[in-house]
């Protein structure tokens, strides 16, 4: 993998292009105060809602999402995943025209094939592998987002000197820059959520209920599995120095009893399983059917589901530890 940085990218492909940020949600609005910065013309599209209030805010005359779409030459489609498909054919594909440049900030709708795409328009992707208020905070601080970009369609036969630009204005290659596809971008992202996430979030629940169990307070469990801060620091000296050479950072009795237990608590079925979601769900898009299904009823499971974990032990446990170290920093930001 190579990453790119600023001498590989020129903003002059967007000199007299008209960007439409569709969609000023997280994303959104980094993208836009971002490329507004490095000096590109930038009109928001978005339907009237709290972001679009937010747009006006800023700086921005928003417009809604087809006269956007139809006013710019390069858009950026940055609405969720799941109105994707509707936005494209209630407010996008009506006024479309050759030439222009369409940017996903997300794999998912072009890799599976869920949106159809004439062959006049480049294709391309720019995939912050950041949240929106950090893409914003790095830029304002002069440091860049590590980002992923993919070119699936080349109309115009400039479109990854095109893709390389919005890069830089959005001031991803300060951080780097790295060729991916959209189906590689959006399997790799269900990867993480499905599996990684997924199965590291069921741990913290289980090892929550057994310390429980065991006669630790739920609040002491929610303390030492993330409230009070110290999980967050460890990814992050992972993030900076490697993910087994930041146990330097620790005791000799934490980097044992780590490196010692750990590997017990694998098991072929669990592996198997791993296996499995990426084959079947992500790799075969049995979980693509699913979620789109899902959306045909009202995501009723996904709500059923947010009730069940909001309701959980652990849930309710954590408002008041989280209160109570958020009253304690608030108290130190104001001794002298």
């Amino acid at each position: 993998m190579e990453l790119l940085k600023d001498d590989a990218a020129s903003l002059a492909p967007l000199t007299g292009k008209t960007v439409a940020v569709l969609g000023y949600g997280n994303q959104g609005r980094a993208q836009a105060l971002n490329l507004r910065d490095s000096g590109v013309q930038v009109i928001v599209g978005n339907r009237d809602d709290d972001y679009r209030r937010q747009a006006s805010t800023d700086g921005f005359q928003p417009l809604p999402l087809r006269a956007a779409a139809s006013a710019a030459d390069i858009l950026l489609i940055l609405t969720t995943d799941e109105s994707q498909p509707v936005i494209w054919a209630e407010h996008i594909a009506p006024g479309l025209r050759p030439g222009q440049a369409l940017v996903w900030a997300s794999g998912y709708n072009v890799g599976y094939g869920l949106i159809p795409l004439p062959a006049d328009v480049d294709v391309i992707m720019v995939a912050p592998r950041m949240t929106g208020n950090m893409v914003r905070a790095l830029y304002e601080h002069g440091k860049g987002a590590i980002a992923q970009f993919a070119v699936h369609q080349d109309a115009s036969g400039h479109a990854r000197e095109l893709t390389l630009a919005l890069c830089k204005g959005m001031g991803l290659t300060r951080g780097g820059v790295f060729e991916s596809t959209f189906r590689e971008e959006a399997e790799l992202d269900l990867y993480a959520e499905q599996v990684i996430w997924a199965g590291l979030t069921a741990w913290f629940v289980t090892c929550f209920e057994v310390g429980v169990e065991h006669g630790f307070s739920p609040e002491l469990m929610v303390m030492e599995l993330y409230a009070s801060g110290e999980a967050a620091e460890i990814l992050r000296h992972m993030s900076t120095n490697g993910f087994f050479k930041q146990m330097a950072n620790h005791s000799t009795t934490s980097q044992y009893g780590t490196l010692s237990r750990g590997p017990a608590f694998i098991s072929e079925a669990m592996r198997e399983r791993a296996r499995e979601l990426l084959r079947r769900d992500i790799k075969e898009g049995a979980f693509v059917k699913e979620w789109t299904t899902e959306q045909t009823h009202g995501a009723q499971r996904l709500q059923d589901l947010r009730r069940q974990a909001l309701a959980h032990p652990m849930s309710r446990a954590e408002d008041a530890v989280i209160g109570m170290i958020q009253s304690a920093h608030a108290l130190q930001e104001k001794t002298p």
